[in-house]
């Protein structure tokens, strides 16, 4: 999709044709956010990139008229307006264009709106949606108090039929007292997908992360909120994998199968680590089809067992909805090896724990990177 400036330079404008509309908190913010990445782009003010000179004029005089709409009104475009992008749309403006991978799940996701308040704290439940693997939801904070520009939510989910689990969630301010987030939640069980989720959703404060940011000493807001949700999931199709092995460095990569939902991909794949390289492992993933389009991707999480010398691992990576006449999807995983740092606890059955660090590669590796074979899928019996 064309971004605003582009859209603006392939239009004549005629502020004539220009009619006041409203719009919310959210478009508001996009707007001022583009609005301030394009002036990076162009380096300090008064200064334009030549060969963006044309493009970058038409498109400053659009910024200006859309910071004008941001003092109270919006700009709407008769003509047009198949073309602005959707409002309200969290799942979008928290990517950010940055991979694709969210920009259908609003089409799909369930209009939840369930609110709940606790000592100055309103928490909306916008949108869910579940994929059969990875639960994803949409929410709105409103609160009088400052907890800055991404604050943390202190929050977890419960489910009854997880073995394990891995998430994810960002919170952004959008306006003053106003913040939307998204959370990813990926559960492993025994059963390959569910046709369907109920979770509660627990929240107990919010933390402004920016105060004490120096000491290292935070203040929660404390809260007690609690959803109750449940969810269908998405219709999806399996796609098994053949000729999916390789091995690089004594690491070996099996991919396993795609699920394809209307809104998104997903790739299964396996891992087998040595168990001294396994805080030093780390995968990169170029995937394309054959029309030559390239899909960004996110990972969901891993789930597995760890022996005496091996890890043996089951992940999941996420990418957008396969461009419907691809025909086939290529896959190129990268071994990347390098130097970390850090710790943890391992409990035993008895529930004793060991104290875990662990610095730089073990002797004898060498940091660096190993192209691994491509790996060819046939999507022709799915399209």
């Amino acid at each position: 999709m064309k971004d605003l400036y582009e859209f603006f330079n392939e239009i004549d404008i005629d502020l004539n044709e220009f009619e006041e509309a409203e719009v919310d908190e959210l478009e508001k913010s996009r707007v001022k956010k583009r609005v301030r990445e394009r002036i990076a782009e162009t380096g300090h003010p008064g200064e334009l990139k030549k060969r963006r000179k044309s493009k970058g004029m038409v498109a400053a005089a659009a910024a200006m008229i859309m910071t004008v709409g941001l003092s109270g009104f919006g700009l709407a475009f008769p003509a047009y307006a198949k073309e602005v992008p959707v409002i309200g749309d969290i799942f979008r403006f928290l990517d950010d264009g940055r991979t694709g991978v969210y920009d259908l799940y609003t089409e799909k996701a369930l209009d939840i709106d369930m609110v709940k308040a606790d000592n100055g704290i309103e928490v909306t439940l916008n949108q869910g949606v579940y994929d059969g693997r990875t639960l994803s939801f949409t929410y709105t904070i409103k609160t009088e108090k400052d907890f800055g520009e991404s604050p943390y939510l202190d929050s977890w989910i419960v489910v009854d039929f997880a073995q394990g689990g891995a998430g994810s969630e960002q919170l952004k301010r959008v306006s003053p007292g106003v913040y939307v987030g998204q959370s990813n939640y990926t559960f492993f069980s025994e059963e390959e997908a569910r046709d369907a989720i109920s979770f509660r959703w627990k929240i107990s404060g919010i933390t402004n992360m920016e105060e004490g940011a120096g000491t290292g000493e935070y203040k929660k807001t404390p809260c007690k909120l609690n959803f109750s949700v449940s969810l269908n999931a998405l219709d999806y199709t399996v796609v098994k994998i053949d000729a999916n092995q390789d091995q690089a460095q004594n690491v070996a990569i099996s991919l396993n199968r795609l699920s394809i939902t209307p809104i998104n991909t997903l790739l299964y794949y396996s891992e087998i680590v040595p168990n001294n390289l396994s805080n030093a492992v780390q995968m990169d993933w170029e995937i394309r089809d054959d029309l030559g389009n390239i899909y960004e991707y996110e990972g969901n999480g891993s789930h597995g067992k760890v022996g005496d010398e091996l890890i043996e691992m089951e992940s999941i990576i996420t990418f957008k909805r396969l461009d419907p006449k691809a025909k086939t999807l290529l896959i190129t995983p990268t071994l990347k090896l390098v130097p970390t740092q850090g710790g943890g606890v391992e409990i035993d059955e008895n529930g004793n724990e060991t104290q875990l660090s662990y610095e730089g590669l073990p002797e004898g590796v060498t940091a660096g990177e190993w192209t691994m074979k491509p790996i060819s899928v046939d999507l022709s019996a799915v399209n």
